[in-house]
């Protein structure tokens, strides 16, 4: 999936609002367990040169996905065009928001 966008600008794999891993999991209650903060952009108290850079659509992420009630999740594996992942209200840290229940 190359259209993966990201709303956690303190993870250490979002550069520019997308997601630069090869792979990440989502599991069943939608969260995004490769998520790891970066302390260093946590201490920022601005947002870096590197989160106005132009999206980045080179990394082709395979996402795996445990949510089985999603339309999008055929045998664990996400068929949906572009996903987004952003840190939600609850105590959740980060989120599919892509999730669509059937």
């Amino acid at each position: 999936m190359k259209d993966l966008k990201c709303g956690l600008r303190d993870c250490q794999f979002n550069k520019g609002y997308c997601c630069v891993s090869k792979k990440i999991g989502v599991d069943n209650s939608t969260d995004c367990t490769t998520y790891k903060p970066n302390e260093d952009k946590r201490r920022q108290m601005f947002e870096g040169g590197e989160d106005f850079v132009p999206a980045n659509y080179s990394v082709d992420t395979a996402v795996e996905c445990t949510a089985h009630d999603c339309i999008f999740n055929k045998s664990t594996k996400c068929i949906a065009n572009g996903i987004t992942v952003m840190s939600s209200t609850s105590d959740k840290a980060a989120m599919c928001m892509t999730y669509i229940k059937h």
